[in-house]
Parts: structure tokens; sequence; C-alpha cells
């Protein structure tokens, strides 16, 4: 059997699909006929525009043609202001900035240790924006049990977002941490806060 077949979420997809109904033919027809019927609408139909709103839309339409022919022709009736030379200024230069906080304060990593449960995987790793989502950044390691993997990354303080890579196929969240959407990836993940309470 070829890894396709023995893919669970593969399998779920194609029950899935092997649920849905039969196709039938004559409420699509009803719907289309509906649909072609509510398409056009006589304030829409260009056919039933009454002759008030035709005259309306050419004499706005003469007007706008005669707007411009009217500025294009005035522009040269309008004397222009003569260029002068403006002198430049020499600004002062600004004092230099002091850092306040010292640079290593915010730098200290935190080692975070990562735990995920899965017995039936070969390969799991964890991605995050901390590692630019690279599956193959952090590989994690199997227990002896074989049912946890885990590893400890040293991560700077604030929020990450993250999940976990099974198998380099499919995309998994931790179960014990809250989620958010993440605007990068464009799903969710999970939310890690590292060095706050």
């Amino acid at each position: 059997m070829s890894d396709h077949e023995n893919d669970p979420m593969l399998q779920r997809a194609v029950e899935e699909l092997k649920r849905l109904p039969a196709l039938d033919r004559a409420a699509v027809s009803r719907i289309s006929a509906a649909a072609a019927a509510a398409r056009l609408t006589p304030a829409d139909d260009p056919i039933a525009m009454s002759p008030k709103s035709r005259i309306r839309i050419w004499t706005t339409l003469g007007l706008a043609a005669a707007a411009a022919i009217v500025g294009f022709i005035a522009r040269d009736l309008i004397p222009s202001v003569p260029y002068r030379a403006v002198e430049t200024v020499q600004l002062p230069v600004a004092p230099p900035l002091h850092q306040v906080v010292e640079p290593r304060a915010e730098a200290v990593s935190v080692p975070q240790q990562f735990v995920f449960e899965n017995t039936t995987a070969r390969r799991v790793s964890v991605v995050g924006d901390f590692n630019n989502w690279n599956p193959n950044a952090t590989v994690m390691t199997r227990s002896s049990d074989g049912g946890l993997w885990s590893v400890i990354v040293s991560l700077a303080p604030g929020r990450h977002v993250y999940g976990y890579m099974v198998n380099d196929s499919l995309f998994t969240l931790d179960p014990q941490k809250p989620t958010v959407r993440d605007p990068d990836f464009g799903t969710n993940a999970s939310v890690l806060m590292v060095g706050r309470p």
C-alpha cells in the first residue's frame, strides 16, 4: 500500500465525500431558472429603461464633456505664478539617542520544553515563528515507551505561535495551549507566552 492509502485524514475525507446525497437534477433546474429570472430587474434592464432616464444620462454626459472643454481652454487664460528659488535652511543636528535598557536584558533566552503525545507518529517536530516554520529545525525525540515526543528550545521572552508537524505532513495544534489565528501562516496556531507570569 502507498502512503496516501494509509493516510487517515485522506481516508476520512474520501468517506465523507461518499456520504454526499445524490444530485437532484430537477432541483438544480429550478434553482437555475429562478436565478436567471431574478438576474435582471426592470431597473437593471437597459431595454426597459425609460426615455426620461436615457435623456438624463445623455444630459449628464454632455455636461461633463462641456466642462472638460471649458477647463482645457481656460487653463491658458489663467496666469501662471513665476518660480522663485528658495534658500535652503540648515537644521540643527539632533543629540544622539541613549539606550535606557541594556540590550542583553531583553535577549536572555528562556529554555522551554515542548511535549507531544502520539504513539503512531514516525517523526514529530516543533514549527513556529521562532524557527521560521521549518519542520527540519526542531525535530523532537521519542521517549523510550514510544508515546511521548519532546524537545527543549531556548526562546526569547514574549509571545510565540507554534504547532507540531507530524510525519512531515500533518500540522497539529498543542491541546494544552490556547490557539489563535496566525496571520503569517494563515491558519490556527498554538500560543505560548515565554518569560512572563
